[in-house]
Formats: C-alpha cells, sequence, structure tokens
C-alpha cells in the first residue's frame, strides 16, 4: 500500500491593487531620467573638442551673419553649456522620481507638479521650434521655395503642437489619477 505524497500548500492568487502602477511608473521615470542626464553629460564631452574645432566655429560665425535666431546662435556658440543645461533640466524629474518610488510625499507632489509643468513647457517648446523655423525658412529668400518651406513648417507645428496637447491632457490625466485619496493615502 503506498501513500499519496503531502500536498503543498497552496496560496490564493496575489490580487494586484489598483495603486500598484505608481511604482513601476517611478522606477520607468527614474531609468529614463538617469539615462538622459548621462546622455546630455556625454553629448558635453563630445561637444567640448566639436565646439573648439575650426569647423564649427565657421558654422557659428555663419549662423551670426545668416542672422539665425539669437537662441539658436547661442546655443551653436556653446555647445557644452547647452548639453550641461540640459543635463541639469533632467535633474529635478530624476529626483523626483526616485521620492516617488521610495514612497514619499515630497515625491508625489514633485511627481506631480512636474507632470503639469512639462505638459504646459512642451507646448511652448512647440512655439519656440515654430519660431526658429520661420526665422530661418525666411532667411532663403526666393518666394516659391519658401512658400513650400512655409507649408510644410505649419504641417510639422500642427503635428508638434497637437502631440503636445495630446500629451498634455495625458500628463493632466496622470496627474490627477496621482492625487486621488487612493493614491495619496500611500503618501
Amino acid at each position: 500500500m503506498s501513500q499519496l505524497p503531502p500536498s503543498l500548500a497552496t496560496t490564493p492568487p496575489a490580487t494586484v491593487r489598483r495603486t500598484d502602477f505608481v511604482r513601476p511608473l517611478a522606477l520607468t521615470t527614474l531609468l529614463v531620467c538617469a539615462a538622459m542626464v548621462v546622455w546630455f553629460l556625454l553629448q558635453a564631452l563630445v561637444a567640448w573638442p566639436i565646439g573648439a574645432s575650426s569647423l564649427w566655429q565657421m558654422l557659428v560665425e555663419l549662423a551670426d551673419d545668416s542672422g539665425w535666431p539669437a537662441s539658436l546662435r547661442w546655443m551653436l556658440a556653446h555647445p557644452v553649456a547647452t548639453s550641461v543645461l540640459l543635463a541639469a533640466a533632467c535633474v529635478p524629474s530624476l529626483v523626483s522620481s526616485w521620492g516617488l518610488y521610495k514612497g514619499t510625499r515630497w515625491g508625489l507632489l514633485s511627481y506631480v507638479w512636474l507632470l503639469v509643468i512639462t505638459g504646459i513647457g512642451n507646448i511652448g517648446v512647440a512655439w519656440w521650434m515654430d519660431r526658429v523655423a520661420a526665422a530661418l525658412i525666411d532667411s532663403i529668400g526666393e518666394a516659391d521655395v519658401m512658400q513650400s518651406l512655409h507649408a510644410q513648417r505649419w504641417l510639422f507645428t500642427a503635428t508638434v503642437l497637437g502631440s503636445c496637447l495630446l500629451f498634455a491632457v495625458l500628463q493632466g490625466w496622470l496627474a490627477w489619477r496621482l492625487m486621488r485619496p487612493d493614491i495619496r493615502s500611500r503618501y
């Protein structure tokens, strides 16, 4: 007569709480922000010798002579500073994501504020890109080419602005979701 092996204790399947999306979201944002900071710092290291080269200086002089927009000329004249500033702009999101990942109240609040600020800021960047493109196109001087390029610029701007508005709505929804009582109660 053989005996059956003892049965293993079965555990009920774990139920996933609806608020469990916060930690993976924070971790993903943290990793993306860290990658962006590293990228921009590496870009600054690469821009250092390139920005000092005679070919780059010739490009900067050409931009000055052509009357390019001041912001674009500044970025061309200071490629290392531009890259470092872009890296610095990612640091608040990196710190905020770390705080959210660790479950701190300041992490939650700063993450929500950054969602709102970047949602609005992206629209400002789209406006800046349109102004730069318009100035560069206007410097061409040939009417038929300018007309064609302006039509393409409007299409580009509409696409970018539409994307910015879509992401602003999504970021607003996420900010609203993160401030709901079931999430806030965990912080």
